[in-house]
């Protein structure tokens, strides 16, 4: 009987060890800021960003998605009415859901893995993952499909097309190859043979932030008409003053993207700035002025920490759990200063900024 409950006690103290490496366990980040929409004929220079996380070698790709679990506890989405649009469409075809989606899912994963090019089962995965609000991946599979799509004979069509709708119909799913995954982060993923993105997203606030921003916005319009109504005082001159900033700063944007240099000006303190103007009405810059809605901004920034304060503990917690050690971070470039931020003060935690990263 000792000897068991020696045993016991060894065993968890091995656990509780095992535990505690795992929460502190050291994790490198490159962190890419990138834009939403590249435009449908983009002169955008993807290798740049692609070449720096490929040579980073990431265990894992974070995206701005949210975890299926994470999306279901929402009471409310931003997005949501067009989202019950695409999981209409597709109930609508009739292709039914698993009994027991999640290990179907399990199941498909590990098929593909042997037989990669089993195009009809990746369509299947690809839809159950969608159907059980996985939209992240869903999306990792339709890229995989499109690519694809050339090798397909006339069975793999009929297959599409019964199973997730005509072959250039994606974009009724939400499928656009104008964005960050379909030209950045899944091309990283499937060079590197990653099965998944990872979810990084929180929308645990978005209704207060979004009531937050309709309030601040129809302040703020009779902040700017009032104080562009009398040029001579001291406020306006501060306002004009950011005013032409944020112009230089444009300028310096629409250069980057002329050369195909988008990626790496969103990576900048440069834009930090200007999308610090555009998204928060100017910010602290203005605070104190008469009749600037601060209380208003002050209530975005504060659900806006908190949901870039959410989206970087997943990361770290979801690497961790995955065993991971380095991991590439895409998300929108409005996000890059506030999380690099709130990274580099995790414990444990390494990030490498795009432009800084030099392998």
């Amino acid at each position: 009987m000792k000897f068991f409950v020696s045993l016991l006690l060894i065993t968890v103290s091995f656990l509780a060890s095992a535990q505690s490496v795992k929460k502190g366990q050291p994790l490198e980040i490159l962190f890419i800021a990138a834009a939403h929409d590249y435009g449908a004929k983009p002169v955008e220079d993807f290798t740049y960003a692609i070449n720096k996380a490929l040579a980073f070698k990431p265990d894992a790709v974070f995206g701005e998605n949210l975890s299926p679990e994470d999306y279901d506890a929402l009471d409310r989405h931003w997005n949501k009415e067009a989202i019950d649009k695409r999981l209409a469409y597709l109930t609508k075809l009739g292709y039914p859901v698993p009994k027991h989606p999640q290990a179907f899912i399990a199941r498909q994963y590990k098929l593909l893995r042997k037989y990669p090019n089993y195009h009809q089962e990746r369509m299947k995965l690809a839809h159950a993952l969608f159907m059980t609000h996985d939209f992240g991946n869903a999306s990792y599979q339709f890229y995989l499909l499109d690519k694809m799509r050339p090798a397909f004979g006339a069975e793999e069509v009929a297959a599409f097309t019964r199973i997730l709708g005509p072959v250039d119909s994606l974009k009724n799913v939400g499928f656009r190859r104008t964005n960050e995954y379909y030209n950045i982060f899944h091309p990283i993923a499937q060079t590197l043979k990653l099965e998944k993105i990872m979810p990084m997203d929180c929308q645990k606030y978005n209704t207060p932030w979004s009531a937050a921003w309709e309030k601040t916005d129809s302040l703020y319009k009779i902040f700017e008409k009032s104080i562009e109504a009398d040029t001579n005082s001291a406020d306006y001159r501060t306002y004009q003053k950011l005013v032409n900033e944020n112009n230089a700063l444009q300028r310096l944007l629409n250069k980057a993207n002329q050369a195909g240099k988008s990626t790496e000006f969103l990576n900048t303190v440069e834009w930090d700035k200007y999308t610090d103007f555009g998204n928060f009405y100017g910010n602290r810059y203005l605070f104190g002025l008469k009749g600037f809605p601060e209380n208003g901004v002050r209530d975005m920034l504060k659900y806006w920490t908190l949901r870039n304060e959410g989206m970087c503990q997943n990361i770290v917690n979801r690497a961790r759990q995955l065993g991971a050690k380095r991991v590439v971070v895409g998300v929108g470039a409005s996000h890059r200063e506030l999380m690099v931020s709130i990274l580099k003060a995790m414990p444990g935690v390494t990030v490498y900024t795009l432009n800084e990263y030099h392998p």
